[in-house]
């Protein structure tokens, strides 16, 4: 081993220097899928929770008391786009593939795909794209 590191050629270095290099590519993909990750659950719950508001806030409290459920699913959808509109931060770019709503049970469901880029988009890589399916149904009464 020592006559290895005593070597005047520099093989030792160049072999350290790459396999450095090797470890911090693998550290940056490693980061950069974290990322990721992260931003797809911050779109995903940014979606559910807008899709919860708009179910809970069309619900007609008149029926309540009798122990039956009414939504208003062309105000939920409205209100649902609203939501989207406001809370989903620039950096997402949402496309909504369809809206279906049903009165009685309360319930909406939400299909469509979210885009947003990564920091490979600078090397001309694509954006990262995922479908995304939510439902927010409602069974209370009190």
């Amino acid at each position: 081993m020592k006559k290895l590191l005593r070597d005047r050629a520099g093989g030792i270095s160049i072999i350290f220097i790459g396999l450095v290099f090797i470890l911090l590519l693998i550290s940056f993909l490693i980061m950069e899928m974290g990322a990721a990750y992260e931003n797809y659950y911050d779109s995903e719950t940014i979606l559910l929770r807008c899709c919860n508001s708009a179910v809970e806030k069309e619900i007609s409290d008149a029926y309540r008391a009798d122990n039956i459920l009414h939504l208003d699913v062309s105000a939920a959808t409205a209100d649902f786009k609203s939501y989207l509109a406001s809370d989903m931060p620039d950096k997402y770019t949402v496309k909504i593939n369809s809206i279906t709503g049903t009165a009685t049970p309360p319930a909406l469901t939400v299909t469509g795909t979210v885009t947003f880029s990564t920091l490979f988009h600078e090397y001309s890589f694509d954006d990262v794209s995922f479908n995304f399916t939510v439902k927010s149904t409602n069974y209370r009464t009190e």
